[in-house]
């Protein structure tokens, strides 16, 4: 299974404690949000710099071949990364897959729909905020783990209209939520993305310093604990009976609530 989708089933179930007489310490928090960085070119020099971001994982460009990616990006041996992809063909998902690549982002519009096989390999649809609410009403069926949701606009601090947008959004969808995002968030901007329904935020290397990144990191493991899910408000997704939508689990509902109720 990917790890990017194991780090956010992660966040969406929180820290767990462990059982036992040893157990005695307060578990390490995980924080709420997970946080990704976006490399749209690989430099000749500093990859290795890439390794020392305070990030779940890395977005690399997929226009290099996928023997030539990999050796480029030897000194990330230990990164989760994936890639981003024009037009994803199977044969060439596979290629990057045993590379080692995590998961792929793509577009709707030269997607095949033949490289959506699931496996290993995340899928992450990536998708335009001004998409017509009759588009985003079909993402439910869309064979995909994730969707990426461009940064609205405008642009400066997070407003109550980017709010909107992202909640039109996950209301149509119950597959994880990314948010691309460039700028300074707050303590309380995050957890108002968190409750929107945000599961993590997306930044790019070439617009945001190290800095920024152990910041954001930083703010996100302080967050309070998420709110359990029957406190918030419930996602406006029909049920589905069949089709491409149930070929991967919707996100998983806190356990405890089953086991608290009479």
């Amino acid at each position: 299974m990917s790890r990017l989708l194991d780090r956010l089933d992660a966040v969406d179930r929180g820290a767990t404690r462990a059982m036992g007489f040893a157990a005695s310490a307060e578990p390490k928090p995980t924080p709420s949000m997970a946080l990704l960085a976006w490399v749209p070119d690989l430099p000749q020099r500093d990859i290795a710099s890439f390794a020392k971001l305070p990030v779940d994982s890395l977005i690399l460009p997929g226009d290099l071949a996928p023997d030539v990616l990999a050796k480029k990006i030897t000194p990330l041996d230990n990164v989760v990364w994936g890639v981003t992809m024009e037009k994803p063909a199977r044969a060439r998902v596979e290629a990057y897959r045993e590379k080692r690549s995590d998961f792929f982002v793509f577009g709707i519009e030269e997607t095949e729909v033949d490289a959506m096989e699931e496996g290993e390999c995340a899928r992450v649809l990536r998708i335009a905020p001004e998409m017509e609410e009759s588009q985003l009403r079909g993402l439910e069926d869309l064979p995909v783990d994730i969707v990426l949701l461009q940064r609205p606009e405008p642009q400066g601090p997070l407003r109550l209209a980017h709010l909107l947008v992202i909640s039109n959004v996950r209301a149509m969808t119950s597959r994880y939520l990314l948010l691309e995002w460039s700028g300074e968030l707050t303590s309380r901007d995050l957890e108002y993305l968190r409750d929107a329904g945000v599961d993590g935020i997306v930044a790019n290397v070439e617009t945001m310093a190290p800095s920024t990144f152990a910041a954001l990191h930083e703010k996100m493991s302080s967050l309070p604990r998420r709110r359990p899910r029957g406190e918030q408000r419930p996602l406006a997704v029909l049920p589905r009976t069949g089709g491409p939508a149930s070929v991967r689990p919707q996100r998983r509902e806190d356990e405890d609530e089953d086991e608290d109720e009479p």
